[in-house]
């Protein structure tokens, strides 16, 4: 087995397991502790506020240490901190406030996982074989997206939330028992004497602001990330409250997305072949927008309404994919080795820093106004993403070699391994 198919597997292993807390957290505190939407947006904006507080510093730690060790400290991490949860509501000790420190240190994790992972991932299979890779990537966070709401809504109505995120704990057990037999050896880029951490974070603001496309794309996606933070804030509260789908019914409805993430993850290599890395950028937030403007609509019976909400996730479902592959390719092709993870932590703090207040807001603004007034908003900011794209010069942006031309080669010092390895 390749190192790319043990960090394949361990990525897919526990995705699934935190698509089951995705679902399972919120309604911990719903079912258990009488959450509102001001309180599942508040879990929420915890989850994503490191995307503001940390991103920037965690990058300058995975772009100055081996990537590999750091995968695997991660991965125990996160296994220690949402085990918390099921010990806690055994004790009888569970609250809110637990539920907001789970969310915050789940998402601090979740960032340095995904930033080592994203700056090893060219080491192990070369910038050639990126989209490949990606679209690999991709599909199992699709399988993920499947698994994990259903039996996420299935093992929450048969054995409750808490216990639920055991799973979870126990998947990030697995995952990082995969990533530990990774055989390959980084070589380190020597840091410069005098230069300061603040000096490191600079370096990766100003290669992703000076590339052009990267900056247009990252302030893209911030634009729709303050609808999808929006959503996520409110979803499970409308789904729950106004239409009235029980925890099952709401799992089965969310895994619409998985189907549609695999069909996305199977067409994101051809499609961005035929048609270019900036076209389906734009096409991907085009899909996102139809959904969210569908959504605020879902009414009828139990089954009616359940199937609205699973025809907006499959359209998010091809959204997730084309966007990923295209956008992360974009920026592991065009960014020195050297600077990966900085570049990736600086659009984190561009497209991922509205988060926060995205998801306080909408839960503020759904129980001020009503859910479905703040779903409605939520797709009209989504379309505002759309045209902001559309209109630059991304849309006439195509090919992978475009942006690895504008690399400066005295910047570039990549990583190397004892022997290059090919995906399976």
């Amino acid at each position: 087995m390749s190192d790319f198919a043990r960090l394949w597997a361990g990525f897919t292993i526990s995705r699934v397991g935190s698509q089951v807390t995705v679902l399972a957290l919120p309604l911990a505190g719903v079912l258990l502790l009488g959450a509102g939407a001001t309180e599942t947006g508040l879990m929420l904006a915890a989850r994503t506020a490191p995307s503001i507080v940390a991103a920037l510093f965690i990058g300058v730690w995975v772009d100055r240490y081996a990537r590999r060790p750091i995968l695997v400290g991660t991965s125990i991490a996160s296994a220690v901190v949402v085990g918390s949860v099921p010990v806690a509501w055994a004790l009888g000790s569970l609250t809110l406030l637990q539920l907001y420190v789970v969310s915050f240190l789940a998402g601090l994790l979740w960032i340095a996982t995904d930033l080592a992972r994203g700056a090893l991932l060219p080491t192990l299979v070369g910038r050639a074989r990126l989209v490949g890779a990606n679209s690999r990537l991709q599909a199992s966070d699709a399988v993920a997206s499947v698994a994990g709401p259903s039996l996420g809504g299935s093992l929450v109505q048969a054995i409750g939330a808490p216990l639920a995120m055991a799973v979870d704990a126990a998947s990030f057990v697995v995952s990082a028992a995969f990533l530990a037999s990774m055989r390959a050896r980084e070589t380190l880029r020597p840091r410069e004497a005098g230069r300061h951490m603040r000096h490191e974070i600079a370096d990766g603001l100003r290669w992703m602001r000076d590339h052009q496309i990267l900056f247009r794309s990252t302030v893209a996606i911030a634009l729709a990330n303050i609808e999808w933070f929006a959503v996520q804030a409110v979803l499970v509260v409308y789904a729950t409250r106004d239409l009235a789908l029980s925890p099952a019914v709401l799992g089965i409805a969310l895994a619409a997305i998985g189907p549609f993430s695999l069909v996305g993850a199977a067409l994101a290599g051809p499609v961005i072949g035929r048609i270019g890395l900036g076209p389906v950028m734009i096409l991907a937030l085009l899909l996102e927008a139809v959904s969210r403007l569908i959504l605020p609509f879902a009414a009828g019976s139990e089954a009616q309404a359940a199937a609205v909400l699973a025809l907006t996730q499959a359209l998010v479902g091809l959204t997730v994919p084309l966007w990923t592959v295209s956008s992360r390719t974009l920026q592991q092709a065009a960014t020195p080795d050297h600077l990966l993870a900085r570049v990736q932590s600086a659009t984190y703090l561009v497209g991922f820093g509205v988060a926060p207040p995205a998801a306080l807001g909408a839960g503020l603004l759904g129980d001020a106004i009503g859910l479905r007034p703040t779903l409605l908003i939520a797709g009209l900011i989504a379309v505002v993403a759309v045209l902001y794209l559309f209109f630059s010069s991304v849309r006439t942006f195509h090919s992978v070699p475009d942006t690895a031309a504008s690399l400066r080669t005295d910047e570039v010092t990549p990583r190397s391994v004892d022997e290059q390895r090919a995906i399976d």
